[in-house]
């Protein structure tokens, strides 16, 4: 059982200098009169790219790869970047230009709003939420721990998941569940609760029958549900830790924003389609409801309470400060 520790790794350093460049992209991929969005794998459905206008189209950035960069300059063919909240820590904003259409902030719901008030308004300008995704339970074969993790995250802490928990890789978000349970020392109690420490690969783990339970981002697993019948998914009523892709413009671009695309994943068809994949529209519940009624009835136990959404909470970018403080208490955690 390994864990990563909150230092900047490699990983940090290749989002660095994929945010600062990004020249790497040009050239022939780009020979194109259309408009470029570029976004890493797996931080947008299919289904919303293929329903970008005509006039544009989508790059996946190597994100997890060897590629090098170019740092002084955005690519001048990229039009918009999407980016999950982890790349936010090192994104070099003054290479972007503010969103300017406010209409598209007008049905942010509070969590929305509550995450962008975390940054300078200077900043929080050139950041548009655009889809949300909370971290859940997925467990195989779980029906007696469903009514207690429907509740709260106390259930990773029972004493038949015993090292039969899959945690994720980010010591952030365990720390950040362990302050929602009761024990003062809960924090230690549930890393010794870890199989491992790795939701990247947390279905895997359950699949294969080696962990019962995963936290996992609901767009990794919700997926799922539908060709294994012996999973379940727990979103807890005390709220849960929010996954956020954002949108952001590079200053090279003139390219208006695509906005009738971003209003069209608020409404259905696209609506039913994003959370069918666990990709909430990061607005106003009232306005999800008809999607989340056309949902099959599995999918709509996990949206049905509003309370859920609005008891969740946000991770914004830290400062040197901050990380230090957290890495100290994680290494003084240790089992």
């Amino acid at each position: 059982m390994t864990m990563k520790n909150l230092t900047l790794g490699r990983r940090e350093f290749i989002r660095l200098g994929a945010l600062t460049g990004l020249l790497s992209l040009s050239g022939c991929s780009y020979a194109s009169n259309r408009a470029t969005l570029v976004l890493p794998k797996d931080v947008l459905p299919r289904e919303f790219l293929q329903s970008l206008p005509s006039s544009w189209r989508y790059q996946f950035l190597a994100s997890s790869t060897e590629v090098k960069f170019n740092k002084n300059q955005l690519d001048k063919q990229i039009d918009l970047i999407a980016l999950g909240d982890g790349w936010l820590s090192n994104c070099p904003y003054e290479h972007f230009q503010a969103i300017g259409d406010v209409t598209l902030y007008e049905e942010l719901n509070s969590q929305a709003i509550s995450f962008l008030n975390s940054f300078k308004a200077d900043i929080s300008a050139r950041l548009l939420p655009l889809a949300v995704s909370p971290w859940v339970l997925i467990f195989r074969g779980g029906d007696r721990w469903l009514p207690k993790a429907r509740e709260s995250w106390e259930v990773l802490l029972e004493s038949d998941l015993r090292e039969q928990v899959i945690l994720p890789s980010s010591p952030r978000v365990i720390m950040s569940l362990a302050d929602r349970m009761r024990d003062t020392d809960s924090l230690r109690l549930l890393k010794l609760q870890a199989r491992s420490f790795d939701d990247r690969n947390g279905l895997n783990w359950l699949l294969s029958g080696k962990a019962k339970v995963a936290v996992l981002p609901l767009h990794f697993c919700l997926k799922a549900l539908a060709s294994d019948p012996r999973l379940s998914i727990a979103f807890p009523k005390e709220g849960a830790p929010l996954n956020w892709t954002l949108l952001l413009r590079p200053k090279s671009t003139s390219q208006p924003l695509p906005s009738e695309w971003i209003k069209k994943s608020r409404e259905l068809p696209l609506l039913l389609k994003l959370l069918a994949r666990g990709v909430i529209p990061p607005v106003k519940y009232a306005y999800l409801k008809e999607g989340i009624n056309s949902l099959p009835n599995r999918y709509q136990t996990i949206y049905q309470f509003e309370e859920n959404f609005k008891n969740s909470w946000s991770l914004p970018p830290l400062n040197s400060l901050e990380k230090e403080a957290l890495e100290d208490r994680w290494n003084n955690s240790s089992p």
